[in-house]
């Protein structure tokens, strides 16, 4: 007579199928980290009654027009386009700039 557990153990080696050990997951045990599961416990919060100030902290972006204004705010000088790199627009849009054959940037007659 033979083991029915043995032979079941032996089929899945046969079929190159492996049983999952502790790493081998694709779960993060940090529930912290899990988007979905901050997501869950703030829905939850709310159901009982945390206010959406509590759970969403504002930040720093400026949206705040008492906010003092950090060095976070600011977007670096290397990060900027400079004058000479901008089409000229007679102070319109530069989106509606035509660069032209020489790229000095000149508005479309249809543009005004």
């Amino acid at each position: 007579m033979s083991d029915t557990d043995s032979d079941s153990f032996a089929e899945t080696e046969d079929a190159g199928i492996q049983p999952l050990r502790d790493g081998d997951t694709s779960i993060d045990p940090d529930a912290a980290a899990d988007p979905a599961q901050a997501e869950w416990e703030a829905t939850i919060a709310l159901d009982e009654g945390a206010s959406p100030e509590d759970l969403h902290p504002p930040t720093a972006t400026g949206d705040d027009p008492a906010q003092i204004p950090g060095d976070m705010d600011e977007i670096p000088a290397e990060d900027l386009v400079a004058d000479w790199q901008q089409p000229e627009t007679q102070g319109l849009d530069p989106e509606i700039a035509v660069l032209g054959d020489e790229g000095e940037g000149d508005l479309a007659p249809e543009d005004y």
